[in-house]
């Protein structure tokens, strides 16, 4: 979530909007999930995932 925004906030953008964190600006997981609850819980699971993976390399 945090890359995604300052990639957003980064780029740019001549009718840039703030905007709040939200699911929708993360990319897509590989598997369609229709189960809103389950998707967002997929969704946390990976960028904790991503998280841990990042602070081993330090």
């Amino acid at each position: 979530m945090i890359g995604c925004l300052a990639n957003y906030i980064s780029t740019e953008n001549a009718d840039f909007q703030p905007m709040n964190a939200n699911f929708g600006i993360l990319p897509s997981l590989n598997e369609k999930i229709k189960d809103k609850k389950l998707r967002y819980e997929m969704l946390a699971k990976r960028a904790l995932n991503e998280l841990d993976k990042i602070i081993e390399k330090m």
